[in-house]
């Protein structure tokens, strides 16, 4: 792909990023825009979730794992001592700065979370997630400073950083429950640019390499107000702000235009490392059962980024907001037939994104729908196509879309349980 004049000057004024960097959000593919910080983060929360547009802060549930709020774990059934759930997707995305268009297909497995009874009135999860990814290859040119002539330069970005978790959640009365997770987030991100010229038949990579790590805490309460034939459950959220710890090396090296040597090791040098944030988050949600025939929720995120100082180029922050709605059609457990316990449902979202490039700010919105098939009586199996599309208001940036498909299945099992025979 290649880059308009703004975005080439921009990159280029980025090289070596050396200043505080931060996060962004909404996750696909591959995508320019993970260029930044540590990339696309990705949406706490499970397929069943993402189903309903991403919603679940106050969402209660007996058979699924509700990872988004630790004070959910206090409903898990007791008629299950264990709940497994992963889920794997199927993305496509295009980006497009308004002379070239690219593709990319991507396989990916984002999460296995497990949940368990610990008592009649609590429960806990454990679970691995990915908790960002940094996945971009940008082709551009220009001019170096002392040095005549126009370079090609390639940027490459990979890797991203996951999450190991463990939640605990406590119901104090009927109607409330409280809960905690604590986590650690760890992880390797590579940002590389490859500088080549017609004149020279070599090329030299810059790879910046940084080790990210941190431990990670968050709170979560939940209140379920009974009405006639329903109910209304709200749920409050709390993420603490908190560093990640950064360690650093560039290696440059050389290699033959034409791939017929290894690299050689030009240098390898030990940086003092970046540093990142995340910020504090408060999420804030409502869902209303209808007598357990369906369920509409709504949430609303707010992640504090204009607390922190960092600017940069053609770059700002601002506090990112995120708001979605969604509905679910909920199983019939007393159906006489198979249709009756085939969930179903579909949701929307949008966001303001912390991101501000050249004084124009990066948005995104998209829309979810899946159905859900029971596995006999010991699980569910889900499938959501998710359409959602970022950039477009920008005047001479990318703009991307993606369409993904995820699979989630749900398993419910009884372990250390004492079988008995006649």
């Amino acid at each position: 792909m290649t880059t308009s004049n703004t975005i080439k000057g921009f990159l280029f004024s980025l090289l070596l990023l050396s200043s505080k960097v931060t996060l962004h959000a909404q996750n696909s593919p591959g995508s320019p825009y993970t260029y930044f910080g540590v990339g696309d983060i990705y949406n706490k929360g499970s397929g069943h979730h993402l189903l309903k547009g991403g919603t679940g802060v106050a969402d209660r549930s007996e058979v699924t794992i509700n990872n988004l709020n630790p004070a959910s774990y206090s409903s898990i059934s007791n008629r299950f001592t264990f709940l497994h759930e992963f889920g794997v997707s199927l993305a496509t995305a295009t980006q497009n700065d308004g002379d070239n268009e690219g593709r990319q297909i991507a396989l990916d497995f984002p999460y296995f979370m497990m949940a368990f009874k610990t008592g009649k009135k609590s429960g806990a999860s454990v679970g691995l997630r990915k908790y960002s990814n940094v996945n971009y290859n940008i082709f551009g040119t220009g001019q170096f400073s002392g040095i005549s002539g126009e370079y090609r330069v390639r940027y490459e970005g990979s890797g991203g950083l996951n999450e190991v978790y463990f939640g605990y959640g406590q119901a104090l009365s009927k109607r409330l429950s409280i809960g905690a997770h604590v986590s650690y987030i760890f992880g390797n991100i590579e940002n590389t640019q490859w500088v080549n010229s017609t004149d020279i038949n070599y090329s030299i990579g810059i790879a910046d390499n940084n080790y990210l790590r941190t431990f990670n805490w968050d709170v979560g309460v939940q209140y379920v107000l009974p009405i006639k034939n329903s109910s209304l459950t709200f749920g409050v959220t709390y993420d603490l702000e908190n560093d990640l710890l950064s360690e650093r090396d560039l290696l440059i090296s050389e290699i033959d235009v034409q791939g017929s040597a290894f690299p050689d090791t030009l240098a390898l040098e030990v940086l003092e490392g970046e540093e990142y944030i995340l910020p504090n988050t408060l999420g804030f949600g409502i869902s209303w059962n209808r007598n357990n025939r369906f369920k509409l929720s709504a949430d609303v995120q707010t992640k504090l980024w204009s607390a922190s100082t960092l600017e940069g180029q053609d770059y700002s922050l601002r506090d990112s907001r995120r708001a979605s709605l969604g509905f679910e059609k909920l199983p019939n457990y007393q159906a006489k037939s198979y249709l009756g316990y085939i969930t179903w449902g579909f949701g929307l979202y949008a966001e303001q994104s912390y991101l501000v490039l050249d004084g124009e700010g990066l948005n995104n919105s998209g829309f979810t729908a899946g159905f859900g098939l029971p596995i006999g009586n010991k699980g569910m199996l889900r499938f959501i196509l998710e359409r959602a599309s970022r950039g477009q208001q920008l005047n001479d940036f990318f703009s991307e879309s993606y369409t993904k498909l995820t699979m989630n299945i749900t398993f419910m099992d009884l372990w250390f349980v004492r079988r008995k025979f006649e």
